[in-house]
């Protein structure tokens, strides 16, 4: 009876459209909400400007009207967004005949973002185009919603077909800047880098993530291999290639899987655990622990796993948790070792997580040049918002229809003025990694 209970669970934990942490039973003691005490506290600053000021003067008893002594005054400050309207540019060039060239030659403006006239005479300017490509690119945002956010808020009436074209224009203009991003990458001394499945028009594909302490580079390629790493840092790459193992992952899945089976099934899963929340919390304690004292503990660890792997398994779930196990058997514990290195997640996978929003929503590409396009776009956005910039920052001269001269990459020196710098990582080096 408890079997089929258990089966009865199982197929509906798989075809629920819940949130996958809702429980069973309700936790008969929660945990006191808010943060942690001892946590700073956090609050708005004041604001470094006013624009309006107003007084609530008390000139008596607001209950029974008399006199008021001793007033004195409390500073209060409201922050809100301005009425939206939107900026509009009329910009007047002007065509005539050269005699000397014989042809007809036209004027242009720094601030022009297409030569187009007619029915095409209305084009979107920097900031409104940034701010499509990242809600689209970065945070996942669908066409159609960004066009309505727009309509909505900013008076702006666009069509999603609008957006879509003006992405792919952005991405083409933006490839000398994604263009020096890798040739950064391939300086770097250490790179962490992580993949999640993709799709082109239906088909497998891998969206790949490369990341240091400063950038991140998204490629969309149709290949698992290492084909793609030599592609974009190159045969001649000197530094460390991180591609550290996950330990959350393996023990949410043998957490699963023990409340899934039942007897003898339980008990690989429920010996599993223990190796790897070991491994989590050591990994925790570099700074109380002395290295002679971690490297015995860890050894200790890695003692444990590898006697659970070598143990003979006849169900297929398990076979499927040991199997992938010993096949990241060398990225399992370098956290142990390195306190660089973080045990449950790598900087590459955290910069991973917002792909997968516009993959579930948005379906992925659906040509390799949107693929592309999506790479450019996102990796670009990603570095600007890492380093406390915004894509419009990045984004101003790529829209010009006369833009700078394209010479050494400028992102450099874009990242190296940046400050503060915000790092969502560390680029820990490991030597079991691939090179």
């Amino acid at each position: 009876m408890k079997r089929i209970e258990r089966l009865e669970k199982l197929i509906r934990r798989r075809s629920r459209q819940t949130a996958p942490f809702s429980k069973d039973k309700p936790a008969e003691s929660r945990r006191r909400p808010g943060r942690k005490e001892g946590h700073p506290g956090a609050f708005m600053p004041e604001p470094d400007h006013v624009d309006e000021e107003v007084v609530a003067r008390l000139s008596g008893c607001p209950q029974c009207g008399g006199d008021i002594d001793r007033v004195e005054d409390i500073l209060q400050f409201v922050v809100d967004l301005p009425e939206v309207r939107a900026h509009v540019l009329r910009i007047i060039t002007q065509r005539g005949w050269c005699p000397c060239r014989r042809r007809t030659v036209p004027s242009s403006h720094p601030r022009q973002t297409s030569r187009a006239g007619g029915k095409v005479k209305v084009s979107l300017g920097p900031r409104a185009m940034a701010l499509c490509a990242d809600r689209k690119h970065r945070m996942g945002m669908p066409y159609r919603d960004i066009a309505n956010l727009f309509g909505a808020y900013f008076g702006l009436r666009l069509t999603h077909g609008a957006i879509v074209q003006g992405c792919l224009r952005l991405s083409e203009r933006g490839r000398p800047t994604y263009q020096a991003l890798v040739h950064l990458a391939r300086r770097s001394s250490a790179v962490h880098t992580d993949d999640t499945g993709w799709r082109i028009n239906v088909e497998s594909a891998w969206l790949w993530v490369f990341a240091t302490d400063q950038i991140t580079i998204s490629v969309v390629a149709r290949s698992r291999g290492s084909d793609v790493v030599l592609a974009t840092l190159g045969e001649d790459f000197e530094g460390l290639l991180e591609r550290a193992q996950c330990l959350g992952h393996p023990l949410r899945r043998a957490v699963e899987m023990e409340a899934e089976q039942d007897k003898g099934a339980a008990r690989f899963p429920r010996a599993g655990k223990g190796p790897l929340k070991d491994a989590i919390a050591l990994s925790h304690r570099h700074g109380e622990l002395a290295p002679s004292t971690m490297c015995g503990y860890a050894r200790g660890i890695e003692r444990r796993a590898d006697q659970l792997l070598a143990s003979h398994l006849t169900r297929e779930d398990n076979r499927k948790l040991r199997d992938h196990l010993l096949a990241h058997r060398d990225q399992l514990f370098p956290s142990l070792y390195d306190p660089m290195v973080p045990a449950t997640n790598n900087l590459a996978e955290q910069q991973l997580r917002g792909a997968v929003v516009p993959r579930k929503i948005g379906g992925c590409n659906r040509t390799d040049t949107h693929a592309q396009s999506h790479a450019i776009v996102a990796s670009v956005a990603q570095t600007a918002h890492r380093n406390g910039l915004t894509l419009t920052d990045l984004v101003r001269d790529w829209m010009r229809v006369r833009p700078p001269p394209v010479g050494d990459p400028t992102i450099a020196a874009v990242l190296s003025t940046a400050a503060p710098l915000r790092s969502h990582g560390t680029t820990a080096s490991c030597s079991s990694l691939m090179h």
